[in-house]
């Protein structure tokens, strides 16, 4: 009857391997990095710095304000020998002058045209951004759901050590295993709980990482989708289409047009600007009343004047250049870090697909089988043990791998802003 009972119970220490999950409302991960994009700060201040730059555009418009004189003109220091010689009546006048600029259109076009580049530089930062934090969100995702994968290994491993542990407690007083091997029992269950404590402080980490991506409390629970993704994006573009899908390529791009936009206001600098100024002048005695009017125009072509806007237009077309040369720059470390992860992804979808058809498959009926000889007294409890912790340990190595090729999956994604 013992007996009986005993293979009741590693039939029911067996059926504990393949435990339904408990079902749960995950949130996905849609909804994870739509939060990040709506709410996290860091991508809310490039919306102000676009707005910002955009409302600066209003003011490339702007006249030089009036100028308005007052005062007396062409008026003798001493009238007295004056009012001597004409009957008592002064000489001289008090004059009134307007004086506006007109500012050159072209020069207006051209700063509203660069003010209006600069905003259109702060949406691709942002873009650029957005894809940093999203496989930061991603990555932390992915590594809440395989610590929690890891977790369950745990349980079930440390559920099978407790079952372990009570039968061979109860098999001690008939001398059908020893103290040691009990005592080697329950130090294994002990160091399965500083592992417990180990991964939930992990998985504690990643979800205050998740809520601050999302502004939301860091404390807040969720639960996470463990279905993990199986397809991904598609082979490595050529170059012209990398450098449409990247949004830092986009961002240099538009750097590279304000540039061209600074440019063309300093070269906007040599054409003329004009003006208008009127005086009016009432005679002091005899003298009539008169006025003034007068057209200006500067010259800014002349030698002295047009150093400084030579100088920045050959100064802004070498930096453009070097936004250029930084371009191709980027996007040849690009191509090299996706090269490199294309084959990196190889080597661990090998891997992963080892451990799914050989290692595990092997280790877990090497843990069966052995089971089954200590059931029958041909084996000992430590070579159970032993044989149920190599087949956890490799199926944490397993995780880990796992995770490897999604941080991988990751990376590549985010190379390729997919």
């Amino acid at each position: 009857m013992r007996y009986t009972l005993f293979t009741v119970s590693l039939m029911g220490l067996l059926g504990l391997l393949t435990l339904p999950a408990r079902a749960q409302r995950p949130l996905p991960l849609d909804s994870v990095l739509r939060a990040v994009q709506t709410r996290n700060p860091a991508l809310r201040q490039y919306d102000y710095r676009a707005q910002a730059k955009n409302a600066a555009v209003a003011g490339a418009n702007t006249w030089e304000p009036p100028k308005v004189s007052a005062g007396y003109w062409m008026t003798p220091y001493n009238q007295r020998p004056i009012k001597e010689l004409n009957n008592g009546q002064g000489m001289g006048m008090q004059m009134v002058s307007v004086e506006q600029m007109l500012p050159n259109p072209a020069k207006q076009r051209a700063k509203r045209e660069y003010l209006a580049g600069q905003a259109a530089v702060a949406q691709a930062d942002q873009a650029a951004s957005f894809n940093q934090l999203r496989a930061q969100a991603r990555t932390l995702y992915y590594g809440r759901v395989i610590l929690e994968k890891k977790l369950k290994v745990l349980d079930q491993s440390q559920e099978l050590l407790d079952f372990l542990l009570k039968i061979a407690q109860a098999r001690y007083p008939y001398n059908q295993t020893t103290l040691p091997s009990i005592y080697q029992v329950q130090a294994r269950v002990a160091m399965h709980g500083n592992d417990h404590a180990q991964l939930y402080g992990q998985l504690r980490q990643a979800t205050i990482g998740l809520n601050t991506l999302m502004a939301r409390d860091p404390e807040a629970e969720f639960a996470v989708d463990t279905l993990l993704p199986t397809a991904f994006g598609g082979p490595y573009p050529d170059t012209a289409a990398l450098a449409a899908r990247r949004s830092d390529v986009r961002s240099l791009d538009r750097s590279l047009a304000v540039v061209r936009l600074n440019q063309a206001v300093e070269a906007s600098r040599r054409r003329p600007d004009f003006g208008l100024r009127y005086d009016h002048m009432n005679g002091i005695g005899a003298t009539p009343n008169q006025f003034s009017a007068m057209a200006m125009v500067t010259i800014p072509f002349a030698p002295w004047a047009a150093r400084e806007y030579k100088a920045n237009t050959a100064a802004l077309g070498l930096e453009a250049r070097a936004v250029q040369q930084q371009r191709a720059d980027l996007l040849n470390e690009a191509a090299g870090r996706i090269t490199t992860l294309q084959s990196d992804l190889r080597v661990k979808r090998e891997q992963v697909l080892n451990y799914e058809k050989g290692i595990l498959p092997a280790l877990r009926k090497n843990y069966q089988v052995t089971l089954l000889a200590y059931q029958q007294n041909t084996a000992q409890l430590p070579a159970v043990v032993e044989a149920l912790e190599t087949w956890l340990t490799t199926r944490l190595q397993y995780l880990d791998t796992q995770y490897d090729l999604m941080t991988l999956h990751v990376r590549y994604d985010q190379e390729l802003e997919q």
